[in-house]
């Protein structure tokens, strides 16, 4: 998987730290993450879990890459959707654009073609955790909470 099938960028006045320790801060997870806890690995090999508000797991996978305050990388899998999707993989990056400026990126990368109502959901998610986290860094409180459903 070279190249991203998807690519979902922000900018966000903040510093790359409190961007890494907010994505990695799993009791806050659920304030960006519409309601789901993600629990990322320490080092590359441990699991990656998203559990879902009721505590379910949504998400499984593996860290496959963990550069502190730059990047992260790792398999995502959804074990119990509607169509069972192979690993996936999921990449976020971090990177200072200049004084307080972060700019911030969510590579999506499909190991299979995905119907296109699949695609469009991953969009609005995926455009919905950056805006949560951006919120939450600029604003210092949480979006109000958006219930994100799987496509029909």
């Amino acid at each position: 998987m070279d190249k991203p099938n998807t690519v979902y960028v922000s900018f966000i006045a903040s510093t790359p730290g409190k961007v890494w320790d907010l994505l990695l801060d799993t009791g806050a997870s659920p304030d960006w993450f519409f309601g789901h806890r993600m629990e990322v690995g320490a080092e590359v090999g441990d699991p990656l879990i998203v559990l879902s508000p009721d505590g379910s797991p949504l998400v499984e996978g593996e860290v496959l890459v963990k550069e502190p305050g730059r990047r992260l990388r790792v398999s995502w899998v959804l074990p119990d959707m509607p169509i069972r999707l192979a690993e996936d993989e999921i990449e976020f990056l971090i990177e200072e654009k200049g004084e307080g400026v972060v700019r911030f990126v969510v590579h999506e990368y499909l190991s299979e073609p995905l119907p296109e109502r699949w695609i469009v959901a991953g969009r609005e998610g995926w455009s919905l955790v950056l805006s949560g986290i951006k919120t939450i860094l600029e604003a210092g409180k949480p979006l109000p909470r958006v219930v994100m459903m799987p496509p029909d």
